[in-house]
């Protein structure tokens, strides 16, 4: 009899560890259809049993794929404790950058990986909040943690507000002040913040920031975001902004005037021609449509941007976007933003990436679903 039940409780162990296995499997192939980079898309879960029960838990944003795997257990009969925690799961849906720069970690801690940066005005989305910490998505679906002190929460009707009248700070770098004579400083501004202009007064714009501040702004250092739209993304104007840009450090996670990485120095240039582009140079890649792979650079026109990095176990691996500025030269974030030459006889030739070119895009008038308007 012991050893009737010794054999019942193996088969009864063997067929649960196979169960477990098989729907591990189906929820792998489920993050692999809804979040395959892990960047934009949240599917972070874990299956374990308990006494011939499935226990699922973790957290993910897409709702589908949460139907997906609750079906497929329920498809199988079953029994299951549904703990996967479905985001956005805080009381307020939406919050905005409230510096001139929100520094965006990778981990809710500030000696945490900087992954990327948003300015001031950016749209948030709250995925979740654990202590001081805000789980946030932003505009190009990008995932990352921002302390409370860069983020203002909000309700959704104060968080539309901010946007019923809004200009772009078109400067490298700038202030706004408490009064016209620009005694006191309110705060430092950045190219690419979203100012929500409440009035007038003399050569300046009164602005009020996502916490209440008011500050004013010179009249000349900003544009409205109507003509971002308007911009007919030329050539001279895609240039105009990149050589303005030139000398700024270079900085891992930058996406402001600040500090630039390579991509988010693209993705700022796009930014100020009213298109919002993917932040990773591997995601960039992804985006507009293909012109060069063979270094034929007659095809290559300005603002197309230029791949490169390499291949590993049969993988290409991009780790590097610059622009094409013509001829015969481009402009990238590396040491800081520079202008290089893809001949070798320059004296501007940067052998390094050369040796690693993968291929260039054109983004405009190629704006495929990862580019969006402003």
């Amino acid at each position: 009899m012991i050893r009737y039940i010794i054999f019942l409780f193996l088969i009864v162990g063997c067929n649960t560890n196979s169960q477990l296995y098989d729907i591990k499997l189906v929820s792998d192939s489920i993050k692999k259809k809804y979040a395959p980079d892990s960047r934009v898309a949240l599917y972070d879960v874990k299956i374990t049993s308990l006494n011939q029960s499935i226990i699922i838990k973790g957290e993910t944003n897409i709702l589908s794929a949460k139907k997906e795997i609750i079906y497929h257990l329920e498809s199988i009969k079953v029994e299951y404790y549904d703990s996967l925690d479905l985001l956005p799961n805080y009381k307020y849906k939406n919050g905005i950058v409230n510096n001139s720069v929100g520094n965006l970690r990778g981990k809710p801690s500030h000696s945490s990986e900087l992954v990327s940066q948003a300015v001031l005005g950016t749209k948030l989305k709250i995925l979740k909040r654990t202590g001081e910490w805000y789980m946030v998505q932003t505009p190009d679906n990008y995932i990352s943690w921002i302390d409370h002190g860069g983020i203002k929460v909000m309700s959704d009707k104060n968080f539309d507000n901010y946007y019923l009248n809004n200009y772009v700070f078109s400067d490298v770098y700038g202030f706004s002040y408490e009064t016209i004579n620009k005694e006191k400083i309110v705060s430092d501004l950045v190219l690419g913040s979203v100012l929500n202009v409440i009035d007038t007064e003399s050569n300046y714009y009164k602005i009020r920031y996502p916490d209440g501040r008011i500050g004013l702004v010179d009249i000349n250092s900003v544009i409205s975001i109507s003509s971002l739209h308007d911009n007919k993304k030329s050539e001279s104007n895609l240039l105009e902004y990149a050589l303005g840009l030139r000398g700024i450090p270079y900085l891992w996670g930058g996406t402001s005037t600040k500090g630039f990485d390579c991509s988010g120095f693209t993705k700022t240039v796009y930014m100020m021609n009213g298109l919002n582009i993917p932040r990773d140079a591997s995601q960039q890649i992804n985006e507009g449509k293909l012109i060069d792979k063979e270094r034929k650079w007659s095809k290559l026109t300005v603002g197309d941007l230029m791949f490169f990095g390499y291949y590993k176990n049969g993988r290409r691996r991009i780790d590097h976007v610059a622009m094409w500025i013509g001829d015969g030269k481009f402009i990238q974030a590396s040491k800081n933003v520079r202008i290089n030459s893809v001949h070798s006889s320059s004296p501007i030739y940067d052998k390094y990436h050369m040796e690693k070119y993968i291929e260039s895009r054109r983004i405009i008038g190629n704006e495929t679903f990862g580019v969006k308007k402003l």
